[in-house]
């Protein structure tokens, strides 16, 4: 009978650990349709629990000043590059709110601007849905690359970066812009 009992609470215990793994191995697939499910909603309340505004503000100031850097190496104009370089900077910190990163959920493209969708004239049910591809970079972070459907692009996208905090909860902390 303890033989039977043992058994039993080995499997139970088995089974627990197995479904405790294939939460923290899924919770950054949940968390991003969490985040896309209230981007779609455009529910900012809820959108905010999962981004690390600071964060992705630093990483896209520092991805623009490479890029002003390169210029510069380029034979770009010095003046133009450092007053480029405040304007960014401020142009970023005023822009990255909940709505930008909103729509570059929805439409897998980081603009800066009003949000409206850079589609031209098309219609909503004419435009073409935007499919995230996966990769994981170790074990705390995921990237999560934007594609249009049907497009074949598998190079050159927005990806936004995910990062775990503690034991299954992410956070967006990082957009990286194509090339």
């Amino acid at each position: 009978m303890k033989s039977l009992q043992k058994r039993i609470l080995s499997a139970l215990a088995a089974v627990l650990l197995a479904g405790v793994a294939a939460y923290w191995y899924w919770s950054p697939y949940l968390a991003m349709r969490e985040l896309r499910d209230a981007a779609v909603a455009a529910d900012a309340g809820r959108f905010n629990e999962r981004v690390d505004f600071p964060r992705v503000r630093e990483s896209l100031k520092s991805q623009f000043s490479a890029r002003l850097d390169q210029d510069k190496a380029n034979g770009g104009n010095n003046l133009g590059s450092l007053l480029a370089g405040v304007l960014i900077d401020k142009l970023i910190d005023t822009a990255v709110r909940p709505e930008t990163i909103m729509f570059a959920m929805r439409e897998g493209k980081f603009k800066i601007g009003n949000g409206e969708s850079a589609e031209g004239g098309q219609d909503t049910a004419e435009r073409r849905k935007t499919v995230w591809r996966t990769e994981r970079q170790g074990a705390d972070t995921i990237l999560f690359h934007a594609e249009r459907e049907g497009s074949g692009a598998r190079k050159n996208t927005m990806a936004l970066v995910m990062q775990r905090r503690g034991f299954a909860e992410w956070k967006l902390t990082d957009i990286r812009l194509p090339d």
